[in-house]
């Protein structure tokens, strides 16, 4: 038997991140996938815990002031940007 239930955001945090920028759109959904890339990336590397994926997400998109309607070439500096942020969150 199966049983569906709403995902508890308390305990996975991400989801409420993934959630935010799909529904505030623009740009926002590249920061976060870009941002989670960089943080994934550090978890397997050692570098930051397993938390802490989802505190350098939710940094970097705290930091973003997303365009609204945005070209290919603002999305790709956004990618960019998050990229850029996420790794240098590590050096704080």
């Amino acid at each position: 038997q199966l049983r569906f239930e709403a995902p508890d955001e308390k305990k996975f945090p991400a989801l409420r991140l993934a959630r935010e920028a799909g529904t505030i759109g623009g740009t926002l959904p590249a920061v976060f996938n870009a941002a989670n890339e960089i943080a994934v990336e550090q978890f397997i590397a050692g570098e930051i815990r397993f938390d802490g994926i989802w505190n350098r997400v939710e940094n970097v998109m705290q930091r973003h002031e997303s365009i609204a309607s945005p070209d290919l070439d603002a999305i790709v500096e956004s990618d960019r940007w998050a990229r850029e942020v996420a790794l240098n969150e590590s050096t704080k």
